[in-house]
């Protein structure tokens, strides 16, 4: 049984216990974390590499469930401590630092949102990002979503609640507050005001769930004033935040809130989080796991399904997936991988972006993974390689990624990518010198 809260707990006695001893520049090990929707997914991941790998490559320590925008700071700023801090409360929670110093080193960051023009600016200025490290690399690890989880006592199952987009619009920007507002489906919630539970810290969940809504909302479904943008922080949305609202930091956060175990539960709510941590995955390692008040709430998860033309979906591996091959024509960004060198140095192109489907589930992306391309340790560059490879490639783990909802990247419409991620960040087939550890790139570069 996955119990986040409590492992979450252990690792941070663990790595900081790690931390404390380290008196050289770099780790024996691969450091970082970021996400945590696909974090119990990473970590089962991680531990199947380093039972296989272990005695021959290094291995990952603790994965810091700090949130994507916490691990994206983490890795672009190289300091470890703003994945621990988010997630310990040292410090106020804030990073402590130093950048890139003795014992801090961070090899890899992990979200559900893609890297911003700020953030990729700053590792081409900074002295521990390209000057250090050669190239940003962002990679689209696996296809996911953000499902839509509901408490009311007229939803007993999965795909009971039926919303519009035109619902997730009014819901989320505050102007539907009433479950008798809600008229799609043939299950009607019970009449009376709910919560709207959602992340308080900057979350690629977030993301997720702004970048659809900033593409099929109008002001004739918003509440007035507001206008959705892609975001990882939602509360940038609001100049005050609806009093229905209700922020929960993490995804286990919001599991907690939405099952009950933060005291008492909410009877109506509406929230978002991954799949994993709901009812329609129950072997996921997500699995939430939770004791109150002497009550066990096991994978009590119910989420609702969304419109698509004129069917209802649940955001199902299955689901996921088609929702992923079917972007509606003219919108999203990134569709194709890059195709010279130029555009394969800039990470922001590595990515897809597809905010609308024409079926299948409609609010999904990709988590993503950063990495940098030179590393300190040959042997660290050898083992983040290997694990990539491993990851997109080999049954143990694209076995792993569906049971926890998630789309392979081979099944997802970011398939054509593989080949271009093989030939150009694995290998240097074209000669565009954008490869792990390429010896041009990387001559005379410290590394992290």
């Amino acid at each position: 049984m996955y119990r986040l809260f409590l492992l979450r707990t252990l690792s941070a006695a663990a790595v900081t216990a790690g931390l404390a001893s380290a008196s050289h520049a770099q780790q024996a090990g691969l450091f970082g974390g970021g996400g945590t929707s696909a974090e119990p997914d990473y970590i089962a991941e991680q531990a199947t590499f380093n039972t296989a790998e272990g005695t021959k490559l290094p291995t990952f320590s603790t994965y810091w469930g700090s949130g994507g925008g916490a691990g994206q700071q983490a890795f672009i700023n190289d300091d470890l401590t703003c994945d621990i801090n988010e997630v310990t409360g040292a410090n106020g929670g804030k990073c402590a630092g130093p950048d890139g110093g003795a014992g801090n080193t961070v090899d890899y960051g992990a979200s559900d949102s893609a890297l911003v023009a700020a953030q990729i600016s700053s590792w081409a200025t900074t002295s521990f990002g390209q000057a250090a490290a050669g190239n940003l690399i962002q990679l689209p690890s696996m296809g996911t979503a953000s499902a839509i989880v509901v408490n009311d006592k007229n939803v007993t199952k999965n795909n009971t609640l039926h919303l519009s987009d035109s619902d997730l619009c009014g819901i989320f920007s505050g102007l539907i507050t009433n479950f008798s507002q809600i008229t799609d489906g043939t299950i009607k919630p019970t009449p009376g005001d709910f919560t709207v539970v959602y992340r308080s810290d900057k979350a690629g969940q977030t993301f997720l769930l702004t970048n659809h809504l900033n593409s099929v909302c109008t002001a004739n479904n918003t509440a007035p004033g507001i206008t959705f943008t892609a975001t990882t922080a939602f509360t940038t949305l609001f100049s005050k935040v609806p009093s229905n609202f209700v922020g929960e930091q993490f995804a286990s956060g919001v599991a907690d809130a939405m099952a009950g175990c933060t005291g008492g539960g909410l009877p109506q709510a509406i929230g978002y989080i991954s799949p994993d941590f709901t009812t329609l995955d129950p072997n996921s390692d997500g699995k939430l796991s939770c004791e109150a008040n002497g009550v066990n709430y096991d994978s009590t998860l119910l989420v609702a399904g969304l419109k698509v033309g004129t069917g209802f979906f649940t955001p199902t591996v299955a689901n996921i997936e088609s929702g992923l091959v079917h972007p509606v024509a003219g919108t999203g960004s990134n569709l194709t991988p890059p195709s010279n060198a130029s555009e394969g140095a800039n990470p922001a192109l590595w990515v897809p972006v597809e905010p609308e489907v024409t079926t299948g589930y409609p609010i999904v992306g990709y988590t993503t993974l950063d990495i940098a391309q030179c590393y300190a340790s040959k042997t660290v560059a050898t083992a983040v390689q290997k694990f990539l490879l491993d990851h997109y490639t080999i049954t143990a783990y694209t076995s792993q990624e569906a049971a926890n909802g998630y789309v392979s990247l081979s099944l997802s419409h970011a398939s054509n990518f593989l080949p271009t991620i093989k030939a150009n960040i694995f290998a240097n087939t074209n000669g565009w010198n954008t490869n792990i550890e390429n010896p041009t790139a990387c001559a005379g570069l410290l590394g992290r």
